[in-house]
């Protein structure tokens, strides 16, 4: 018979509030058994590495439980933590706070929260239906809450609908609620659309129409590209300037709604810095044209222009890397290649290798080229190389593998939604993404697949009243990763909760050795 092994309680760190300790923790009611008459454990919920919690006092201290035997045997402490009052381990609470980057599961469209460790609030993006605003109102309990919600910074990667009209919901929020949203300062690429102007043959818009329509037109020879735009929004006042010259539309419309200063950002900015957490720009990349910066129209096409010149940001957490790329397509992933490589010409090396043409290459002219390409790659990985990637463009097939190669992640995570006609995520994009990622079982995420819809739905219990939103896309789409640098997990909630499980968890850990991150599996 085995001897029964009684814990002995250590001293901790007396907390008041905490963050649940890696990878996760389970919050238990204890209770008396019957039988025995010894304390048991109940299980209530799985909680996350860095879900915040709050201490319940007893007397000035710690209300704790001892669980005597068994494997869960140890000291217990009460508190409260995602609406749900319950007992932790007492070395599950730690007082660190870890970076969270919530992948918000906004639909069709992008939708990134980010929780700094010193409690700071980025939004990135908000889709194009009101998804991150009913997330935001569920988190930050709008409706009933006496404490306001933290100061947002916004960040909108580019003038595309479905990462920017979402905040239309969240600039607006309803007067009656009990608090309200606010914000320090609203971010974007410099290109405030306006609504085009047709001068075409029976009022009908050119392409030179629809890309004025971004900002200043050039069209010009002896540059890279023959079109470009400039005299952008790079200040308040410029924005302000804009919107009372033409008439706005919608982006700009919805950006008013915000009584927060209006700011471009370039490749080079520095979002923020703090503790061992840098956010940093590296797109859009402008050219100096006449003293002024300018961005390249891609394929002379407006919308390929709003997307390829798409803020992408670089988040630092001590050893992890995690890369938000917006809408970047192929003309300007090639671009960004050219640009951290040291200026290897890799949009004209594609072009050549790709083209209809391609096939009269001399073979060593195609070796050549293949060559410098190869070269780009891997000097840009310097810059570009990422431990977990949001996919460019919801897993569009508008994608370059040279770019996916330069990334090498470990995971990617798709964002995409339901009752769209662009069948996103692609499958070759899926795949590819598979193959040019890093270790030998990389990670896909996706906020569509992570959120599967009831397979049958009983409607005899339904009154018309009932119909309404449920929180499903919200909570069960959403992606989180957490990480302090060191280690990392990247969660999705289960469609139906395993016996002692909320969560399907995957672990990075940092190996010191190999100088990386590396995917641990149970």
């Amino acid at each position: 018979m085995a001897k029964k092994m009684k814990y002995t309680y250590t001293y901790h760190k007396y907390l008041k509030d905490a963050y649940a300790t890696f990878p996760s923790v389970k919050l238990y009611d204890i209770k008396v058994d019957s039988e025995t008459g010894k304390n048991k454990l109940v299980f209530i919920k799985e909680l996350l590495f860095g879900d915040f919690m709050r201490v319940i006092d007893k007397d000035g201290g710690y209300d704790m439980q001892t669980i005597e035997d068994g494997k869960n045997a140890g000291t217990y402490v009460k508190v409260h933590c995602r609406n749900a009052d319950g007992y932790i381990k007492i070395e599950e609470m730690q007082d660190e706070r870890p970076l969270e980057v919530n992948f918000i599961d906004v639909g069709q469209g992008d939708g990134c929260h980010i929780v700094t460790p010193d409690d700071e609030h980025f939004l990135i993006d908000a889709g194009q239906s009101d998804n991150m605003f009913r997330f935001l109102r569920w988190r930050f309990n709008l409706t009933k809450s006496s404490t306001s919600p933290p100061p947002f910074s916004v960040v909108i990667s580019h003038p595309d609908a479905d990462h920017y009209y979402g905040f239309k919901y969240i600039f607006d929020t309803p007067k009656e609620y009990a608090q309200q949203f606010s914000f320090t300062k609203v971010y974007h690429n410099g290109l405030m659309e306006a609504k085009t102007i047709a001068t075409g043959k029976d009022n009908k818009a050119t392409t030179a129409d629809k890309l004025r329509s971004l900002g200043t037109l050039l069209e010009l020879t002896g540059h890279q590209y023959s079109k470009y735009i400039t005299d952008l929004c790079d200040t308040n006042e410029d924005y302000k300037a804009r919107a009372a010259s033409v008439d706005a539309g919608d982006y700009m419309d919805i950006l008013a709604k915000a009584d927060a200063e209006k700011e471009s950002l370039r490749a080079g900015s520095v979002l923020y810095e703090k503790g061992k957490l840098k956010m940093e720009v590296l797109a859009p990349i402008p050219e100096t044209i006449d003293g002024k910066d300018a961005l390249p129209a891609f394929d002379n096409d407006k919308g390929r222009t709003k997307n390829g010149n798409s803020v992408v940001i670089l988040l630092t957490m001590g050893n992890m890397k995690i890369l938000l790329g917006g809408d970047l397509n192929i003309p300007a992933e090639h671009y960004l290649l050219q640009r951290y490589s040291g200026g290897i010409k890799v949009p004209s090396y594609m072009k050549s290798l790709t083209s209809g043409t391609a096939k009269k290459l001399k073979p060593e002219t195609k070796a050549k080229y293949e060559a410098e390409v190869e070269k780009a790659v891997s000097l840009a990985k310097n810059v570009l190389q990422v431990d977990i990637a949001k996919s460019c463009h919801h897993g569009s097939a508008d994608f370059s593998s040279e770019f996916l190669r330069a990334l090498n992640p470990i995971a990617t995570v798709i964002s995409s939604g339901d009752e769209e006609s662009f069948v996103h995520p692609r499958p070759d994009t899926i795949g590819t993404i598979g193959k040019h990622s890093r270790g030998e079982r990389p990670l896909v995420f996706s906020t569509e697949l992570a959120r599967s819809g009831k397979e049958f739905l009983d409607v005899s219990k339904l009154k018309d009243e009932d119909v309404k939103k449920e929180r499903v896309v919200t909570v069960y789409g959403m992606i989180n990763v957490r990480t302090d640098g060191k280690k990392a997990i990247i969660a999705q909630k289960r469609e139906s909760p395993a016996s002692q499980s909320n969560w399907d968890i995957h672990k990075l850990i940092w190996n010191e050795e190999k100088g990386e991150f590396e995917y641990i599996m149970d």
